[in-house]
């Protein structure tokens, strides 16, 4: 054989005390801040191993998503928890499906019959109430509504704080990224809301392939949101 000739790695998955590890080459596969890819779920592990043999020559990191939300559960949530909740509970004061047009009639229409369900589904799920105004500017909401929530997301472990933090980062709304988190909406749909306001307006002017080409990143990002939180 050529010394030149290089062997593709072997990612493989062990069971172990504490969990799963993802191995390469029979040792510990590293996160960029050097926690081992140690995990209780072994579909996870099986799914995080697959990214890795899927690679190339060259890695891609955007092909690895379950690679990404475990580096971010480890490395970023679960080192400062603090931070990720309290990004997510500002999400409170600009909530997107709070913040309604003032016209014209057909958006309002649509942002009332689309949004105010989700916003119900809240209320009835975790007993908060949303107000709804709107404009632009940050909408004052009760100060328990914020309480209430944060109880919610502290009850969260890191990885499902991972994948909701990446949710809601992806549609602009916290009760989006809950949805998803809970199953009651799919990832398509969580678009569709998400860019109702988008939407109205490509109906009036066209199509805009720098927004279809964003919309389908979004897309991506939160289908991979919903698998990472089916692997937990």
């Amino acid at each position: 054989m050529d010394a030149k000739t290089k062997t593709a790695p072997v990612f493989e998955v062990a069971a172990e005390e504490g969990g799963f590890a993802v191995q390469r080459n029979g040792r510990y596969l590293m996160t960029p801040a050097g926690t081992p890819f140690l995990m209780p779920f072994e579909k996870m592990a099986q799914e995080i191993a697959a990214e890795w043999r899927a690679q190339g020559e060259k890695i891609i990191p955007d092909t690895m998503p379950m690679t990404q939300l475990f580096a971010t559960a480890v490395d970023i949530v679960g080192k400062d928890r603090a931070k990720t909740l309290g990004g997510l509970l500002a999400y409170t004061g600009s909530e997107l499906l709070c913040h309604r047009a003032e016209g014209p009639e057909s958006l309002t229409t649509k942002q009332h019959e689309q949004w105010q369900p989700l916003l119900d589904w809240c209320g009835e799920r975790y007993g908060v109430c949303f107000a709804v105004g709107c404009g632009v500017m940050p909408i004052a909401q009760k100060a328990e509504l914020q309480d209430v929530l944060r109880a919610v997301l502290e009850a969260l472990d890191d990885y499902r704080l991972a994948g909701l933090s990446s949710a809601v980062d992806s549609s602009g709304s916290l009760v989006l990224g809950l949805a998803l988190l809970e199953g009651t909406h799919a990832p398509e749909e969580i678009l569709r809301l998400s860019e109702l306001d988008v939407t109205h307006q490509a109906i009036m002017w066209g199509d805009d392939p720098v927004t279809k080409a964003r919309q389908d990143a979004v897309l991506r990002e939160l289908t991979a949101c919903a698998k990472w939180f089916s692997l937990l």
